[in-house]
């Protein structure tokens, strides 16, 4: 078994191949030098649990917090989980719009809904901007109500890499680092030993790798190799609905005694920190508690597709610093200290991860902003789609069909808890 791609989405589908068969073996490559090096390094790498509509997010999301919930508490492997909640401030405009279902989420115990005199008790910020024409230019908006997710926060990316790798190596499975994988290697099922093979009219098998360093022959794959997968995929014909942008990340330090004040928000969570703040506008924040910095982004859709990841500093001062300084004064003059960017992979159609089957090779991508949340639902489902099963078998026994992420006849339920 060969699996291409050291990310979150390679790992965690290795390791399930292997825990379902451990005599089973497996090499994993990746061009960088280390698991978890390409986009799950450079991802948010936040989570939220119970806070989805649609059944299929609930399952995938939920059953992969709690496996990461678990792999901390019960097997005492720390993976940096801060259960600082999420934030989700609302207009009333923005709120209005998903009234019911914030009602019904509240009802579940997956978020506690607050309004805006309750949010003034707890966070210094600004609320209202009526007369502001500036704020009107950048399109801030009031904030009326604040939503905030229980079972949400975020996850250290690189522990949760490295354990994967070290349950990988126990069960013997192995990597081959610095390798990037040029090509897929295409043959006839049935070789006939005539010229130009496989012909259009012959049944093919993907046989293995080209790369850097060789060829690499394998009876199954896995392509799990991020914002590269439609490369390789589009030159031997294959749709994975799915293509990459540029996602970028800067950070800033506290210097003033009002920003540090505002990093250690308290009365959220038990946390004592700033929950992860999604504002009217787009843009997040993320305190980061170990760290002790704030962590800025903002999703720009008129980007074009490319596996561009060097980040743009221009970027933060242009869109990001001020509609933040509209919210939070108190980060005037906040000068980032740090930035990286990283390869989002987007399927357009309806935003859900890709995982299907194609002969003996599976793919499992198109789950950028959801990749770490929902990872090892993910690794299961394409797990079981190596080993032919029509059902995967998710963390806690719960099932869902190996088919469910495929890209023929696809159809998800619609989500409609968005922000």
């Amino acid at each position: 078994m060969l699996v291409v791609g050291a990310g979150i989405l390679g790992l965690a589908t290795a390791y399930n191949i292997l825990r379902i068969n451990p005599k089973t073996s497996v090499l994993i490559v990746d061009k960088t030098g280390d698991v978890g090096q390409g986009a799950t390094a450079k991802s948010a790498a936040g989570f939220r649990a119970e806070l989805f509509t649609s059944p299929t997010n609930q399952m995938l999301s939920n059953t992969s917090v709690n496996f990461y919930l678990h792999a901390q508490k019960e097997e005492g492997y720390d993976l940096g989980i801060e259960l600082v909640g999420y934030l989700i401030l609302r207009s009333r405009d923005q709120f209005e719009e998903i009234a019911d279902i914030a009602n019904l989420l509240e009802k579940k115990g997956a978020l506690k809904i607050y309004r805006k005199e309750e949010l003034k008790n707890l966070l210094k910020m600004n609320y209202e901007f009526d007369g502001d024409e500036e704020a009107e230019l950048l399109g801030v908006k009031n904030i009326d109500y604040g939503l905030f997710g229980i079972k949400c926060g975020y996850i250290d990316a690189d522990k949760l890499a490295y354990y994967y790798r070290d349950k990988i190596k126990e069960m013997e499975g192995n990597f081959q680092f610095n390798t990037k994988v040029e090509k897929i290697i295409v043959e006839p099922e049935v070789k006939l030993g005539i010229p130009r093979e496989p012909r259009a009219w012959q049944k093919v098998r993907f046989t293995g790798i080209e790369t850097n360093k060789g060829f690499i022959k394998a009876k199954n794959l896995v392509i799990a190799a991020g914002g590269w997968t439609n490369q390789l995929l589009d030159s031997i014909g294959i749709d994975c609905i799915s293509k990459p942008k540029k996602r970028q990340i800067f950070t800033f330090r506290p210097k003033t005694e009002e920003q540090k004040a505002l990093l250690n928000t308290k009365g959220f969570s038990e946390e004592g920190i700033l929950p992860f703040t999604f504002l009217p506008t787009g843009h997040y924040i993320r305190a980061d508690k170990r760290d002790g910095t704030f962590w800025f982004s903002y999703s720009d859709e008129m980007r074009p597709f490319s596996t561009d990841d060097k980040p743009e500093e221009k970027y933060y001062y242009d869109n990001i610093y001020p509609i933040i300084v509209k919210y939070f004064p108190q980060l005037e003059g906040a000068r980032i200290d740090n930035m990286w960017a990283g390869l989002y992979m987007i399927n357009s159609v309806d935003h859900n991860p890709v995982v299907f089957k194609r002969s003996n090779m599976v793919v499992a991508t198109g789950a950028s902003g959801s990749g770490i949340l929902k990872g090892d639902a993910i690794g299961r489902i394409a797990a079981a789609l190596v080993y032919n099963e029509p059902y995967a078998n998710l963390f806690e026994g719960e099932e869902i069909s190996s088919s469910k992420l495929e890209v023929i006849g696809r159809s998800l339920e619609v989500e409609k808890f968005v922000f």
